[in-house]
């Protein structure tokens, strides 16, 4: 075979363009920003289970609440006024009031369903320092094996007095959440440990509680949560008592996932819907 010579063919290899060492970052940082640039557009998504299961939670200490208070004022402790006196208990749930350690134990033993349909067992312990009417009394309530409709209560809810107003029958009290769990019947579990102040109004139709404050936990899967009362929530007892636990009106922001979700609780009516609305989309919940 014949061998043949291409003059400057080593050189012409090595001719071609040459880019400055400045011009080779910018470009490379600019395929680099292009590449990645299509993952900024994603649309957010907004995993909205969160409003659920944190609904979920408050029902059950809002079921507490009105419990609590009921057995307060049969004990002359309480910070509520009402004419239709018909607490939700079992026919066979047990009251033990210990004056002189000033305890009190609600008992709904292995189990039994109240009028309005809930099923309860366990115990509910309840300390207290005084007539909650009192500024500065306090009530502490912890559980012994309690659960409702299946669901384990769990943790240290305290109530305390920080102010009254008689002229219009009005208390303000601190309600804190510590190491609170609600544990569902599959057994998956949300934690909270929240900060409120109520102002409960007292009349002669039972009391209505204006709520702002904040909490935070975990959800049933891990992820962590905030949540704060952007717009105060509305209670009132004869909603609660008629097995509506949820709130009449009001906001709650909340942050899961690093994404922002704000659940609007309506404008007034006692009914068991909310919307939550989230980047790129509103969606209707119902409560069980």
């Amino acid at each position: 075979m014949n061998s043949f010579f291409i003059p400057n063919l080593k050189l012409s290899m090595y001719r071609f363009v040459k880019f400055p060492p400045f011009l080779l970052i910018a470009l490379s940082a600019f395929i680099g920003f292009s590449c990645s640039s299509g993952d900024d557009d994603e649309p957010v998504v907004a995993d909205t289970t969160i409003a659920t299961e944190f609904s979920e939670v408050n029902q059950k200490f809002e079921d507490l609440d009105n419990l609590t208070l009921a057995v307060l004022e049969e004990s002359g402790l309480g910070a509520r006024k009402t004419e239709t006196n018909s607490p939700d208990f079992c026919a066979s749930t047990e009251f033990v009031m210990d004056e002189a350690n000033k305890t009190i134990v609600i008992d709904f033993g292995d189990g039994c369903v109240s009028p309005n349909g809930v099923s309860r067992k366990g115990k509910i312990m309840i300390k207290y320092s005084g007539n909650l009417l009192i500024p500065s009394a306090n009530i502490v309530t912890t559980f012994d094996g309690y659960e409702v409709n299946g669901y384990k209560v769990e943790g240290t809810r305290t109530l305390t007095n920080i102010g009254l107003d008689l002229v219009s029958s009005t208390v303000t009290i601190a309600v804190k959440i510590e190491n609170g769990k609600i544990t569902w019947p599959d057994g998956g579990f949300v934690t909270i440990n929240s900060n409120e102040v109520r102002e409960v109004k007292l009349g002669s139709s039972g009391y209505e509680a204006t709520i702002t404050g904040t909490a935070s936990g975990n959800s049933k899967e891990g992820s962590g949560y905030t949540a704060e009362i952007t717009e105060a929530l509305k209670l009132s007892q004869s909603c609660i008592e008629s097995g509506v636990y949820n709130p009449t009106s009001g906001l709650i922001e909340f942050t899961y996932k690093s994404v922002k979700m704000t659940l609007d609780y309506g404008t007034g009516t006692c009914d068991k819907s909310a919307t939550i609305s989230y980047p790129g989309g509103v969606k209707e919940i119902t409560f069980d």
